[in-house]
């Protein structure tokens, strides 16, 4: 009588271990998402700065902290806790977003394909665009904070203006796609701040 009792303990005892099995392997894993930020697509009047004709402008080196120069979106805001994103990644590094961005917004704003992302193939730029982020966070349903500074350098290395800039955003959301795009308008609002200074800067010296 007990061999056949035993029998079936064991036999319970491996159904419930396949059934365990089985159902663990049919759960699909969740799949990552990835983000990029965003340029500009369209500029109002009021936003558009005077264009810079056939100056040529140079968009880096841009750092951005090591702590949220990796894959995994980083969030926080207000404290030195800082969250790393299980399944919401970044598309490329965060740094290359962000100067290709900024890029694509000047280029915009001040109505010329004369911008390239630093180090140029061959050239020298008559204005380069140096931009050193001291802060580039956020929270999904809260704000992000981008805080830089600036600097625009002339052909021959000179600083011809130097500057701080701090935004803050509301996300608009409870996702990572609203983070991003919130991102995204931090970075236009820093492009409109270095746009209106390019233009600002006196106009070269006809070459003769």
């Amino acid at each position: 009588m007990i061999q056949p009792r035993y029998r079936l303990i064991v036999s319970l005892v491996l159904c419930a271990i396949s059934i365990i099995a089985l159902s663990s392997c049919s759960t699909p894993a969740l799949p990552r998402r990835l983000y990029v930020l965003t340029p500009l697509t369209q500029v109002e009047p009021a936003s558009r700065v005077p264009g810079v004709g056939d100056v040529t402008i140079g968009v880096g080196p841009v750092e951005v902290p090591q702590y949220v120069n990796r894959p995994e979106i980083v969030t926080g805001l207000d404290s030195p806790v800082l969250q790393s994103a299980a399944l919401a990644e970044w598309a490329e590094p965060l740094r290359d977003g962000f100067t290709r961005v900024l890029a694509e917004n000047l280029s915009l704003l001040l109505a010329t394909e004369r911008v390239a992302i630093f180090p140029r193939q061959s050239g020298v730029p008559e204005y380069q665009v140096v931009v050193n982020v001291i802060q580039f966070l956020g929270q999904p349903g809260d704000d992000v904070v981008l805080v830089a500074l600036w600097g625009l350098l002339g052909k021959q290395g000179q600083d011809l203006v130097s500057k701080k800039s701090s935004f803050r955003e509301p996300t608009g959301g409870q996702d990572y796609e609203a983070l991003a795009a919130a991102m995204s308008r931090t970075v236009a609002a820093l492009s409109r701040d270095i746009a209106a200074a390019i233009s600002a800067l006196p106009p070269r010296p006809s070459a003769h």
